[in-house]
């Protein structure tokens, strides 16, 4: 079996746990458009800072792969430019912050954790998203967007990646990576259910 998917696998329990969490079903069905856009403003903060880290990565990731990391760099900027029209602004949360200094963190140990945590993070918010389907326009649109056969071609570009990296850093390392950014989207969907539920 491949190291990617030994790593899943071993941790498939907390996976499916954390793709229950009650801001998806909530994101499904909300009470209000301007709900969603509240929650896509604490998100436009994450991507600018994922963004940031992740750029100033690009040169040290060998030439085999960085073919990957440009198309997720490009990704983001088109999902920051769809934001910026549909975020309502001036949405801060310190959750948002502390998630993005964490993620920095890592991206300054070295290229190789900053690409495992980048294939997880997405994997996750894919795999937790593709079962719902919201009828409203905004919730739906969104929806589209990250569970689109673009990024499912992408995560499965991205896996040679990190299938590279998993074998490299060890199964120990990785794991640990990969309890940190289910950690850290499920205090991101904290922030989100808040906002949905208008309870910030």
């Amino acid at each position: 079996m491949r190291a990617t998917r030994r790593l899943l696998a071993a941790y498939r329990e907390v996976w499916d746990r954390a793709k229950r969490h009650p801001f998806l079903r909530i994101l499904e069905k909300p009470p209000s458009e301007r709900a969603v856009a509240r929650w896509l403003a604490c998100e436009a903060r994450w991507f600018e800072r994922a963004m940031a880290a992740l750029g100033c990565l690009l040169s040290e990731v060998p030439k085999s792969h960085r073919y990957v990391v440009a198309q997720a760099l490009m990704l983001l900027t088109e999902e920051l430019d769809w934001l910026e029209v549909h975020a309502e602004p001036g949405i801060e949360d310190p959750a948002i912050d502390a998630w993005g200094d964490r993620v920095q963190a890592v991206f300054t140990q070295g290229w190789d954790r900053a690409m495992i945590m980048v294939w997880l993070g997405t994997k996750l918010q894919f795999d937790a998203l593709k079962p719902l389907e919201p009828e409203d326009d905004l919730p739906r649109a969104y929806w589209e967007r990250r569970t689109s056969p673009v990024i499912e071609a992408f995560l499965h570009d991205f896996e040679e990646l990190a299938e590279v990296v998993v074998e490299a850093l060890g199964m120990a390392e990785a794991s640990a990576i990969l309890l940190e950014v289910v950690e850290g989207q499920l205090a991101l969907w904290d922030v989100g259910l808040k906002l949905v539920e208008g309870k910030e």
